[in-house]
């Protein structure tokens, strides 16, 4: 997949604060105020736990600015050098929250016979008034999986082996929002979910996420 995509994504919960004025009370926000990483992911294979924590990450709440030369847990997944900033308007009453990320390589499914997942740069932003939320992410260089040109949220495809068995379902625009919605809004650009229905037989048992640009974020005060 060579070119650039980019997707809009709303939170359901914007239209409704429109159409009433008001978000639904909450003692906390059921999202954080605005976070965004390059992603992160955690793998267990074989009894053994490899993990990466949130790649150069940023937080309203936390570092304003973050950065990353890259990780790899071998085997598994490569996070190329990624950025983020995260930035509020005290006078406007608005956030803005974004990632930058590059050079990612999904490797886990290859030595089940599934594909290297590539993405060669990638962007994901969230950003908030005291009306609603919005995320945005975009992407190039998309290679191991055919997607559609317009991805809808939740677009999920499903990664088989030659023989049939199901070793990943990726999901591209997962988008989550709380329950009750109060207006935030959780983006992931891709949630590689490793052998959701368990690892065949025969096979060295796997489990795990691996998530490739991540951002979240509540309405303001």
């Amino acid at each position: 997949m060579r070119g650039f995509r980019s997707l809009l994504v709303l939170a359901i919960a914007v239209v409704a604060t429109t159409l009433t004025g008001t978000l639904t009370a909450a003692a906390s926000p059921s999202t954080v105020a605005g976070t965004a990483s390059a992603g992160s992911a955690h793998v267990v294979r074989n009894g053994h736990t490899f993990a990466v924590p949130a790649v150069g990450p940023c937080g309203l709440t936390g570092s304003a600015h973050g950065s990353s030369q890259g990780v790899t847990e071998f085997g598994i997944v490569t996070y190329g050098p990624a950025s983020s900033t995260c930035s509020t308007d005290q006078t406007a009453h608005t956030s803005k929250v974004v990632a930058n990320g590059t050079g990612v390589t999904v490797s886990a499914l290859q030595s089940y016979g599934g594909p290297q997942i590539k993405i060669a740069g990638y962007q994901v932003s969230c950003s908030a008034t005291t009306g609603g939320t919005n995320a945005a992410w975009q992407f190039s260089g998309l290679t191991g999986i055919t997607v559609p040109q317009q991805i809808p949220n939740n677009y999920t495809v499903p990664v088989k082996s030659t023989n049939g068995s199901l070793l990943a379902n990726v999901v591209l625009n997962e988008v989550i929002l709380p329950n009750p919605n109060d207006g935030s809004i959780t983006l992931n650009m891709m949630h590689v979910v490793l052998f959701p229905n368990g690892t065949p037989t025969g096979m060295i048992p796997m489990s795990g996420d691996i998530y490739v640009g991540s951002t979240a974020c509540s309405p303001t005060v």
